[in-house]
């Protein structure tokens, strides 16, 4: 029977759309099961089974082209066995008749009501069950042959009249003859020799076929001797099986052929093993008891006794003797094991708690195994004292308990992944460091819980450990919620201990990570505490070389002239020296990280330092771009803002142009035209201006100073000479000018500052040919 879940597609075949539509419907709603397609021509149809599987065709008769019965023929000849219904509204003997010698399915006319599409849905079902019905047949046919050839077993199969039909491979070694010879005969041909194990001839109703193939009922272990063609007696045992028609009526009979020719010397051998195997028993600390089900008497060998603490001959054989003998807690699970083995006819295999003569508790691994002897059912098996496998095995349970427990709450992250990356363990530390709970840890990859560049990396890593099967540190870069970490990972291969286990291929990772974050941050701190002691020492030691030659120098030519104008030369380079010392020192301090921010006004900032710088010089103007009419907010350290932006305004004003007239620019950096209104502060008087277009300063020589936002920070533009490409690399660094009198620090002051507020600042040109420093990274409020 089709299942509920089963979809059955339907191909309906008929010339009026508007019919097969409603027809689909219908039948759809009848059963949704079915899942129907319409077509109007017989062409359409066979492209369309070309191009999928249909279950079911229905098919109208009086259609344009092919009418139903050509199409029935074409189908036939591709698809033999896929079902068609013909549902005509042209209904005649003759129809039905042609229908039938195609090889119709089914037969049924179209009337005026709904109740037609029942019946046509029930047809359907039936079709398509019938065809799966044959097709299962077919299969499980398939199957059976299949299964006969490659069984170990002699096979062989016999029809009504009792020819053999079919023999496998291994019934030809047993009977002697080839396939042809073998399906020649017939069960009591004369070539056999067929005789009972006495050499007396057995008549042919108790042959096993005669008795399987009259009585329907399945025969075992009937022994008979058979000659072979060189003479040789063999003794066969058979199995016979009845197979039957649809009728109920046998078919034909399968047997089974066991060549038992060598059985009695077997048996001898067999015998004497057991002989064998009961004085080793006997021999060894192995216990072996049997009970009778039907008395409950039990036996225990003297063994079973002394392990249970008893004298030979002690132990009251019974049952429920033993039962007292487990431990109240094991009692009822042994009692529904062994009872469970007898119903079953099954072996009992069960591990128990046993209370010995003196009261100590013992453990005891017994088995077991149903036996039928002398018309007796028995169960006899061996019983093993395993008390000291079990006090080694709850020893390492509760040393496992103690280290899980010390994993579990070790501060250190911890893990275990297999040879497939997937985690299986992870400890307290390590879901805090990532962030997880662990079902959301457990049975996953790297993959799915980090970036792929990282799971990358850590993937390699784990593959170097499982590979080489040698310990691995390593250095790892995770990232947990966008934040970089780094972890000094010591991973080490895991390898099963099992009876199977490969001890050169490990089968996990275990690993322990150690948060050194903090330690590399700090140690890339110190080197650059040492690469700025080792620049101020080169700084130090090459810019104040100069000026102290100098003093030193001078101070010899007073001595020896007198005169003093030698003395203005000493004064001017101890000047520049304590300018170089006050600039190596501020250099020093703004090198440090930022302590504390708060919310600057840029604006005012800059008002604030372009007033110390004015006071020092006259060739410059001020100009705020006027990109935005709001006061701009930043957060910052306000002191260390004023020093970078009055180094920034001073090293404009004293690199600055003096071929052009000072001028206030009113367009914004890179060419974008800024609004006209705009602040002008000059350095004359320091005071701020607001002006509606660009006018001309006096003729006198400066350089325009603009100052404008960007949109993540800020820049400081001139229209002075610029900075060529070649100085720029070389710009930030301490110690470089290009001008004879500069300490070569405003600059490095300014890289410094801008590094210890995380900004970054870069050097380009301005829109006036001049050179333009932006700021940015820089966080606005």
């Amino acid at each position: 029977m089709l299942s509920t879940r089963d979809t059955v597609r339907l191909l309906i075949v008929d010339d009026e759309p508007d019919f097969a539509e409603t027809a689909a419907a219908f039948l759809e709603r009848e059963d949704d099961r079915l899942r129907v397609e319409t077509v109007s021509k017989a062409e359409d149809a066979l492209e369309r089974l070309e191009a999928t599987t249909f279950d079911c065709i229905v098919s109208d008769y009086d259609m344009p082209g092919r009418d139903g019965i050509e199409f029935l023929e074409a189908v036939r000849e591709e698809y033999p066995d896929l079902p068609l219904i013909l549902f005509t509204g042209k209904g005649s003997e003759e129809v039905a008749s042609d229908a039938i010698s195609a090889g119709v399915t089914d037969y049924l006319q179209k009337n005026g009501g709904t109740d037609q599409y029942t019946l046509l849905a029930n047809r359907v079902q039936n079709a398509v069950e019938a065809r799966q019905s044959v097709t299962e047949a077919k299969r499980r046919r398939h199957r059976l042959e299949q299964i006969l050839k490659t069984v170990p077993s002699c096979v062989v199969q016999l029809d009504r009249d009792g020819r053999f039909v079919f023999a496998n491979q291994r019934a030809v070694d047993v009977l002697g003859l080839s396939q042809s010879a073998v399906k020649d005969r017939t069960y009591n041909d004369p070539e056999w020799g067929i005789r009972d194990l006495d050499g007396n001839p057995i008549p042919d109703a108790e042959l096993p076929f005669r008795q399987v193939f009259e009585t329907g009922a399945p025969l075992y272990d009937a022994r008979h001797k058979i000659r072979w063609p060189n003479g040789a007696e063999k003794v066969l045992s058979v199995n016979g099986a009845p197979l039957f028609d649809d009728d109920g009526a046998v078919e034909s009979v399968v047997c089974t052929l066991t060549d038992m020719t060598g059985q009695r010397e077997r048996k001898r051998d067999l015998q004497e093993t057991q002989r064998r195997l009961q004085l080793a028993l006997e021999g060894s600390e192995t216990g072996i008891w049997e009970w009778d089900c039907e008395t409950n008497e039990v036996v225990w060998n003297d063994t079973l006794e002394q392990l249970m603490g008893f004298e030979p001959g002690e132990f009251d054989g019974t049952l429920s003797a033993v039962l007292d003998l487990i431990h109240p807690e094991d009692r009822p699970e042994f009692r529904e094991q062994i009872e469970r083995a007898v119903e079953t006819d099954s072996i009992y295999d069960g591990e128990f708690r046993f209370i010995d003569c003196d009261g100590d508790v013992q453990w005891g691994s017994v088995r077991g195994q149903p036996v039928e002897y002398d018309g007796s059912a028995l169960m006899v098996g061996v019983h093993h004292d395993i008390t000291e496998r079990k006090e080694r095995e709850r020893e390492l349970e509760v040393m496992q308990r103690r280290l899980e427990a010390i994993l579990e709450n070790t501060t250190a992250p911890m893990f275990m992944k297999d040879d497939e990356g997937r985690y299986i363990f992870v400890n307290h530390g390590y879901r805090e460091m990532i962030g997880l709970a662990d079902e959301e840890i457990v049975g996953r990859t790297d993959y799915e819980l980090f970036p792929e560049a990282m799971a990358d990396t850590v993937w390699a890593n784990d593959r170097a450990v499982l590979q080489t099967g040698q310990p691995l540190e390593v250095e790892e870069r995770i990232i947990v919620d966008g934040e970089p970490r780094q972890y000094l990972s010591t991973k080490v291969p895991i390898y099963d201990t099992g009876e199977r286990s490969d001890p050169d291929n490990p089968v996990a990772v275990f690993g322990v990570a150690s948060n050194i974050t903090d330690i590399r941050n700090q140690e890339q701190e110190l080197q650059r505490e040492r690469d700025r002691l080792a620049e101020f020492a080169s700084v130090v030691s090459h810019d104040l070389r100069s000026p102290l030659s100098v003093a030193q120098g001078r101070l010899k030519l007073a001595r020896k002239t007198g005169d003093e104008s030698h003395l203005a030369g000493i004064e001017t380079a101890l000047d520049r020296m304590e300018r170089i010392i006050d600039d190596v020192l501020l250099l020093a301090r703004q090198g440090r990280d930022i302590q504390e921010t708060e919310l600057v006004s840029l604006r005012s900032a800059v008002t604030d330092a372009w007033e110390m710088v004015s006071q020092d010089t006259e060739d410059g103007t001020l100009v705020f771009a006027a990109t935005d009419e709001r006061d701009v907010m930043i957060t910052a350290d306000r002191p260390r803002l004023l020093q970078l932006l009055e180094n920034l305004l001073r090293n404009s004003v004293e690199h600055g142009s003096t071929s052009r007239p000072a001028e206030v620019d009113d367009s914004t950096e890179h060419g974008s035209a800024e609004p006209p209104s705009q602040e002008r502060t000059d350095v004359d008087h320091g005071a701020t201006s607001s002006q509606t277009k660009p006018e001309d300063t006096a003729d006198g020589e400066g350089v325009t100073i603009s100052i404008g936002i960007l949109e993540d920070g800020f820049y400081v533009a001139d229209d002075g000479p610029g900075v060529s490409g070649a100085e720029r690399g070389a710009l930030f660094e301490a110690g470089y000018s290009t001008d004879d009198d500069g300490t070569g620090f405003g600059l490095a002051i300014v890289d410094r500052i801008a590094e210890a507020h995380g900004w970054t600042v870069g050097v380009t040109d301005s829109a006036d040919g001049g050179a333009r420093f932006e700021i940015t990274g820089v966080e606005f409020a």
